[in-house]
């Protein structure tokens, strides 16, 4: 292929000196046909060859896999297909026709697995708004004094700012629960709007 400078003087020799096809052979020393070519051509941008999809030895049965991995959606996760067990049965069924290596079965199977089982993987946002809060009482150990007790904690979370605030107690009552908020709420100088309880209180709320 000649460069796009020659391919400049052929045009410019022809189109706008008048020269004759074998006049412009004679005068840049190309053939004939190429100063015919790049005289006609129109369009210069390289032509890109479709690029080919090449076929897979597994293709014949990658229906056949699939459809076993979606039946395995149904089943118990001790019941489901391994790669392994996929390869056996495509041995059994099939002999000497079933020409793929083990290898190519759990690359395909690790790949396919989730797309079958779980196809729509998606989440709700956690939206919170000001002047929500959560009360929630666990078990904890602490020392007082030198000792260890087994005692209990009131949290009081504030998921919009993600702040949090603790109490904590000998005893898990609602004595504890009323004492514990009236100290937090001192503390913050203020109360929330709306207060979820969880765990020991049922997933009530009340508000404040």
């Amino acid at each position: 292929m000649l460069a796009m400078a020659q391919i400049q003087d052929i045009r410019f020799l022809q189109k706008f000196k008048g020269l004759s096809l074998r006049a412009v052979s004679k005068e840049t020393g190309h053939h004939f046909e190429t100063v015919q070519k790049y005289v006609e051509k129109e369009d210069f941008n390289l032509s890109l060859r479709e690029k080919q999809t090449r076929k897979s030895k597994l293709d014949p049965f990658k229906d056949l896999i699939d459809q076993w991995l979606n039946d395995d959606r149904y089943s118990k996760s001790k019941q489901r297909h391994t790669a392994q067990r996929i390869y056996d049965r495509l041995k059994e069924l099939y002999g000497n026709a079933f020409n793929v290596s083990d290898r190519s079965i759990r690359a395909y199977v690790t790949k396919k697995r989730p797309e079958i089982l779980d196809p729509c993987q998606c989440s709700l946002p956690l939206d919170h708004s000001s002047g929500e809060a959560q009360a929630d009482f666990g078990s904890a150990q602490f020392i007082e004094r030198g000792t260890l007790y087994d005692g209990y904690y009131l949290v009081l979370s504030c998921p919009y700012s993600n702040g949090g605030y603790l109490q904590l107690f000998k005893s898990q009552n609602q004595e504890c629960l009323l004492e514990g908020l009236k100290a937090i709420f001192e503390h913050m100088n203020g109360s929330p709007r709306e207060i979820w309880f969880d765990n020991e209180f049922h997933h009530s709320r009340c508000h404040t």
